[in-house]
């Protein structure tokens, strides 16, 4: 029986998908989910990944990039599950996530959706993991860059409350609730679509989660390059929800369109010319048991000096990197301690279960980093 349809949109992220992917399959519940992956014409050979290293996740190849939204409703259309999971290909799970997930949702009839505590690839915890409604005084202190109110910070961390908005990077969704209130509005390609479908959710008389107790790692960014259709869709989205759900404030409108058009000129000016991470890795330490890797890491490297422990408490400072090597110590130990004090300004990387390739993410704002080896 499937309990919980995972569903992943995809944009040349292969390497993060597969990564993902993986870390769904370490899920302590694994024989009542379904991975369904919907890949809007990603040209990185993903689809090809799929075939080759999971054929049992369903895999819709759609012709060209039909945007987020329309790519989730897809994937809703053919899943099973009582319960869905809208998940980002730059994520990793804890073994225990989707069985704790299932598990509140069970106990609350009025369930809507829930979120979890993200951390970034640095692991530093991000502040969108729970968020106020946009409402006129929020948003625009938002994009006039002041984040304050735009956060839910009378909200802890680790606590588990009620929340207004969830992000769409990880929404876990009572399917009945996704049909009743129509999925994703396809009018938004990409962004704002989580804010508007957690705004529905409330409407119908359900509840939204904040279950900071579960942390989720996302790498942010690796669907997306920042630039003029990024700042378009991004910011346009506001405008979007207010027109939609706000009718009756119509004199809203053009100053909502002209300080958007203002504030995407105004940041066009800084958007990085490359997006991709150059690093030179001078010290390293390996986390795990793979002899074999960390003489492939040393020799494609050649670092003056590096080495390799067994688990993380053995960890000492004075390296400018650390691997943590996923096959020896399982997705949950990394997200666990990848945030921890003792990592704090030491760049992370994670070695792919078959020991083929790293990755990482050092910046929320650029494409992360993948080295194949």
């Amino acid at each position: 029986m499937v309990s919980i349809s995972v569903i992943i949109v995809n944009y040349n992220a292969r390497y993060f998908l597969s990564n993902c992917i993986e870390s769904l399959f370490e899920s302590v519940i694994k024989d009542q989910i379904e991975i369904i992956v919907v890949d809007n014409k990603s040209t990185d050979g993903s689809c090809d990944m799929l075939r080759e290293q999971f054929p049992t996740v369903s895999c819709i190849a759609n012709k060209e990039n039909i945007g987020f939204s329309k790519a989730n409703n897809i994937g809703v259309g053919i899943a099973k599950g009582k319960y869905i999971l809208i998940l980002n290909p730059d994520t990793l799970l804890r073994s225990n996530t989707l069985s704790e997930f299932y598990s509140f949702a069970e106990k609350h009839e009025d369930f809507g959706a829930a979120g979890a505590q993200f951390i970034d690839g640095s692991g530093k915890y991000l502040p969108e993991s729970k968020r106020n409604f946009p409402t006129l005084k929020v948003a625009g202190t938002k994009l006039l860059g002041y984040s304050k109110l735009y956060y839910s910070n009378h909200i802890e961390r680790d606590q588990i409350a009620e929340i207004d908005i969830l992000t769409g990077a990880f929404m876990f969704i009572r399917k009945s609730v996704y049909d009743k209130v129509g999925g994703f509005d396809e009018e938004f390609f990409m962004y704002g679509e989580d804010i508007d479908l957690s705004y529905r959710i409330l409407k119908a008389g359900y509840r939204n989660f904040y279950l900071g107790n579960n942390r989720v790692l996302h790498f942010k960014g690796e669907s997306t390059v920042k630039d003029q259709f990024y700042l378009k869709n991004f910011y346009g989205a506001l405008g979007i929800f207010y027109k939609k759900h706000f009718p009756e404030k119509k004199w809203l409108y053009t100053p909502i369109d002209l300080l958007i058009k203002g504030i995407i000129t105004v940041n066009s000016i800084g958007l990085p010319k490359k997006t991709e991470q150059a690093a030179e890795i001078k010290s390293f330490v390996l986390i795990g048991e793979a002899q074999e890797c960390y003489a492939a890491l040393e020799n494609k490297l050649k670092p003056v000096k590096s080495k390799i422990i067994k688990t993380p408490d053995l960890y000492a400072e004075g390296y400018d990197y650390v691997f943590f090597d996923s096959k020896s110590l399982g997705y949950s130990e990394i997200i666990e301690n990848i945030g921890k004090p003792e990592f704090f300004g030491v760049k992370k990387r994670l070695l792919s279960k078959d020991r083929s390739f790293y990755l990482g993410s050092d910046y929320s704002d650029r494409r992360g980093e993948v080295v194949e080896f």
